[in-house]
């Protein structure tokens, strides 16, 4: 579900300012072109109505992801100079978000802020080159004996891991994961992502179901 508004932009060429329609709220586990678009960098880009010239104008886009346990407020680039300003707005307006729309739209418990997005496309690529990596183990893990423990998706994003452990067993333990991790990482040693799960000394948070 996403959402739109119009905010008055100003082209950097100088022309006078004018009304442009932007996306001010993207459910990325819903809205898979929304989501490339800003991964692409290419989200709220549009065409100075004067003389042609494309500009992001002035806008605060709200991002939603369940998949990766995000919640997140990109605001323009510009505005980082005043980050401790911006950040107390977002919590604010993050406080209000949730008292109004309650279970309707299902939100992480903890935004995040980015300035540009540069900044949150690089965190998305980073989150899609892990899934492209779990997509391989998960094929891997029946021939090689192991368990897939599924973990809360934001507990796994914040230490730049896989959705999954691997385990040498059922239940999990740091031996058991250190021995699927090494077992998974000698069938395909390009599974790169998966060897931090060795240094997690306690045990994740599984996801509700």
């Amino acid at each position: 579900m996403s959402l739109i508004g119009k905010v008055d932009g100003v082209c950097p060429a100088g022309c006078e300012p004018a009304e442009y329609e932007v996306v001010t709220f993207v459910s990325g586990h819903e809205e898979e072109d929304l989501r490339l678009a800003l991964l692409a960098c290419e989200l709220n880009l549009v065409m100075c109505q004067t003389c042609g010239k494309p500009f992001f104008p002035d806008t605060t886009l709200i991002y939603s992801d369940l998949r990766i346990g995000m919640t997140a407020f990109v605001f323009p680039e510009t505005y980082k100079i005043e980050e401790a300003k911006w950040r107390t707005k977002m919590e604010a307006d993050y406080a209000q978000m949730r008292l109004a729309l309650g279970s309707q739209m299902p939100l992480a418990s903890v935004p995040e802020i980015f300035f540009g997005y540069p900044a949150i496309a690089g965190v998305l690529q980073g989150e899609d080159d892990r899934e492209d990596e779990a997509m391989v183990a998960d094929y891997l893990l029946k021939g090689l004996g192991l368990t897939r423990l599924d973990v809360d998706p934001a507990f796994a994003r914040a230490r730049q891991l896989p959705r999954f452990v691997p385990l040498k067993g059922k239940e999990w333990s740091v031996e058991a994961a250190r021995a699927g991790v090494d077992a998974l990482l000698k069938a395909n040693d390009r599974l790169v992502s998966f060897a931090g799960w060795r240094d997690v000394a306690e045990a994740p948070p599984r996801p509700l179901k």
